[in-house]
């Protein structure tokens, strides 16, 4: 208790020393512990399943048709579940949404179709009621329902005496049997109910083998691998072709497998190395902050190397020693990781302007117990790191020389200014390390903002509605709605142009298939042309201003009775009519039939669809969606005013037509696409924010050890005056050496940079890890600012008057 009271009166002393080395603190072990819970969130952390690390998903996949992973079969899902012994359970999911009746007016809600299965496979029971067992998976028997949570507190009023009401989906009577606990989430957040997965008997056949709109997970059995389910859905493809044999060519061609996964890597896989880089950012930070506190106590122990001196003379031990000028630094490690845990918990709740939110699992990101563990290790780690390690050394001097020479130039003085030395070159290091990782991530992101997704995106609003069969059973009746909101639309002031698609740019769904090209036959072991549909009005290429290469776009006498026609995108013109005219000529999807055959009347500009890193864009066919309609589209409006301006108009418009109907998924084209870049944007921002941190700390690095060592040679510089010494020759020697301590900062820097740069390969989009301006421009700034943090310490060291100081001498 001792030590505390006289640490506790030696820090209160000096509260401005105290400050800066509390801040510094606070700022690093926050920004560590906040990354931390996000990393263990988004990446430690376990599925919240009882033995989540047995769950897989099963894709089929076709790499021969350059698709890696597509859905999966109803058929297929059943052979699995026959003839897999490695899984326990399986269950078949696919999205669905509903038109959920309310009050005032309906709201949209995202769901799921599921086998009865899922909740078993899961084992998860409800926290009401119960859920659908395989009696209600059958068509007709279905119209049953499971809320979240969410949805039966906030849509309801979480009340009790819910279950066994009807709700209307889709104007459908459905009845509430069951309600999740709070905290199921599966396999999204934003999933709000379910329903049963009824197979109807076409859909149990072999006919439906290919038609991959849903997705299977499984739950391994305990020993099982997923290699090894892997081979036994490879072993049914085998079974299956010896009852199918003309299937053969195709599963051949094609590549046709299973991919197995684990659901956690399925989740987060592709955010790994992004992650650990950030979290390896913030850690490099949070080196260099402690480096410069590390540096501050070596000053204030060399400040002090006359009192600990005369203490060890009266007969205090080395350990006694030590303990004393530890606690000191105990209490500021503990105090600034208390005040860091504040900084943590400000720090997330900024995580929707960082795109924390957006990862997976990223909305139950929080300070919990694990992250508390890491903080306090980190306090730990850095404590007995950079604050023992002063006091270690300031209790070695000797006590006759420092009592001799006041502590100026003892031995333990020299060690310490190699070590506060090694300090500052650390911080360099690490402070250019970070500004070439941040900087190469800046240009790859801006390079990839410059591209081009084939269209204007400018003053685009987008907004999806679905037409229920219940209500619009028929293909006229769809066709006979969407060309009176179109026609509404357009009177609207404010709108130039107004155009839908199934499936739009940058938007969530991704209807692809394969199609025959007549007369075109593939090479021998060649798959068959594989692209991307879309269903679009005769308004949807004027809407995004998609340029028009060829022939002509969709007519409003494209009628579903007329001669079916097809646009295709000029990656489809170059890869199979390259140096043909591609008008006139004919497409076959669907069947080989005669009535399945589209006439080619028009090439457009190549789109990109999923995102601007997209390189090699897919082909893609446009079907006019009066001859393939669907009962979801997305409406496509050009605004000659702000687009955000015409959402209340668009939906009084929708509520006049039919007021059952909900407008959901409003944007513009402009945040869709700036939302596919969060993931590229999040570790720049956050590696731009940390190097910022490295090179104000570094610069404090430079600046505190040659002022520190300017004030200790003052005798020296007073000496060197006045033997004809000019100011600038002084001046020149304590920036020379600032400048030698840098350069070899950046020079080793630079050298970690090239050693880790291969890992960073995968991050960046069409830019070497090697490009000269990214490479170049972080140590660059970083010498300019340490040459001013050099400048001042010369500066002070040229106006030494010698006689002043030979006098102090």
């Amino acid at each position: 208790m001792p030590d505390l009271r006289f640490a506790l009166r030696r820090l209160s002393q000096s509260p401005g020393f105290t400050a800066v080395i509390l801040l510094t603190l606070a700022l690093c072990i926050g920004a560590n512990s906040a990354i931390f819970s996000v990393l263990n969130t988004v990446l430690l952390q376990p599925l919240p399943f009882p033995d989540p690390d047995r769950l897989v998903t099963v894709h089929n996949s076709y790499p021969k048709s350059d698709l890696a992973k597509a859905g999966a079969s109803i058929p297929d899902y059943l052979d699995r579940v026959e003839r897999a012994p490695s899984m326990e359970s399986a269950a078949l999911i696919t999205w669905e949404s509903f038109n959920l009746a309310g009050e005032d007016r309906p709201s949209r809600v995202l769901a799921l179709k599921a086998t009865p299965s899922l909740f078993s496979m899961l084992r998860v029971a409800p926290a009401m009621g119960r859920v659908f067992n395989e009696s209600e998976a059958q068509p007709g028997n279905d119209r049953v329902v499971v809320l979240g949570h969410a949805l039966w507190k906030d849509h309801f009023g979480g009340r009790s005496n819910l279950v066994g009401e009807t709700v209307r989906l889709h104007g459908v009577s459905h009845t509430v049997i069951g309600v999740m606990p709070a905290g199921f989430q599966f396999p999204q957040p934003e999933v709000k109910l379910w329903v049963p997965f009824a197979f109807t008997p076409e859909e149990r056949s072999d006919a439906e083998r290919g038609h991959e709109f849903s997705t299977m997970y499984a739950r391994l059995k305990p020993g099982a691998t997923a290699a090894g389910l892997q081979q036994e859905c490879a072993t049914i493809i085998a079974q299956n072709l010896e009852r199918l044999p003309d299937a053969r060519a195709w599963v051949e061609t094609t590549g046709f497998s299973a991919v197995v996964t684990p659901v956690l890597e399925e989740t987060v896989g592709g955010l790994r190395t992004m992650l650990w880089l950030v979290q390896a950012g913030v850690v490099a930070a949070l080196l260099i902050g402690c480096a410069n506190v590390g540096n501050l106590l070596l000053t204030r122990v060399m400040s002090r190397q006359r009192e600990l001196a005369i203490r060890s003379a009266l007969g205090a031990s080395h350990w006694r020693l030590v303990r004393q000028i530890g606690f000191e630094s105990l209490l500021l490690f503990t105090a600034g990781g208390l005040l860091g845990w504040a900084v943590a918990a400000w720090g997330l709740s900024a995580a929707e302007a960082l795109g924390i939110s957006g990862l997976p699992r990223g909305d139950a990101v929080r300070l919990d117990r694990q992250v508390l563990l890491f903080t306090l290790a980190t306090v730990g780690v850095t404590a007995l790191t950079f604050g023992l390690l002063p006091a270690w050394h300031g209790a070695r001097a000797d006590a006759a020389e420092a009592l001799r020479d006041g502590g100026g130039r003892t031995s333990a003085g020299r060690s310490q200014l190699r070590l506060r030395q090694a300090l500052v070159v650390s911080e360099v290091a690490l402070a250019v390390l970070l500004l070439a990782t941040a900087g190469l991530l800046r240009q790859s992101v801006a390079r990839l903002q410059r591209q081009s997704p084939g269209f204007d995106a400018a003053s685009v609003l987008t907004a999806r509605l679905t037409l229920p069969a219940v209500k619009y059973p028929e293909d006229s009746q769809r066709l006979e709605f969407a060309d009176r909101l179109v026609a509404a639309l357009r009177a609207l002031p404010g709108v130039s142009q107004v155009g839908f698609t199934d499936s739009v740019p940058f938007g969530y769904m991704n209807s692809q298939g394969t199609y025959h090209i007549v007369g075109h036959e593939p090479p021998a072991g060649q798959p068959a042309p594989h692209g991307l549909v879309r269903s679009v009005s005769d308004g949807y290429f004027q809407s995004l201003r998609i340029p028009l290469l060829l022939g002509r776009g969709f007519l409003p006498s494209d009628a579903p009775d007329a001669d079916p026609v097809v646009v295709i995108d000029r990656v489809l013109a170059d890869r199979y009519f390259a140096g043909q005219d591609p008008i006139g000529r004919q497409l076959v999807m669907g069947g080989t039939g005669a009535g399945n055959r589209r006439t080619i009347v028009g090439v457009v500009a190549p789109v990109k669809h999923r995102g601007l890193d997209d390189a090699t864009p897919k082909e893609t066919l446009y079907f006019p969606y009066s001859q393939r309609p669907v009962e979801s589209f997305t409406l496509v409006l050009r605004a000659t005013s702000p687009p955000e301006s015409l959402i209340p108009t668009v939906r009084r418009t929708l509520r006049a037509l039919d007021p059952e109907q909900p407008l959901y998924d409003v944007q513009t084209l402009e945040a869709r696409i700036e939302g596919t870049l969060r993931n590229h944007q999040m570790p720049m921002r956050l590696l731009s924010l940390f190097g910022g941190m490295a090179l104000l700390l570094a610069s404090l690095g430079v600046y505190g050890i040659l002022a520190f060592h300017v004030g200790q040679r003052t005798q020296e510089f007073g000496i060197r005056g006045a033997l004809g010494a000019t100011p600038r020759d002084v001046a020149a020697l304590v920036l020379g050496q600032g400048l030698r301590l840098v350069l070899l900062g950046i020079a080793l820097g630079l050298a970690s940079y090239l050693a880790v740069s291969r890992f960073l390969r995968t991050m960046v989009f069409e830019i070497s890890t090697l490009d000269p301006l990214a490479l170049m421009a972080g140590p660059l700034i970083l010498c300019a600012c340490a040459a001013l943090a050099c400048w001042l310490p010369a500066r002070r060291a040229a106006r030494v008057d010698p006689m002043t100081a030979l006098r102090a001498g």
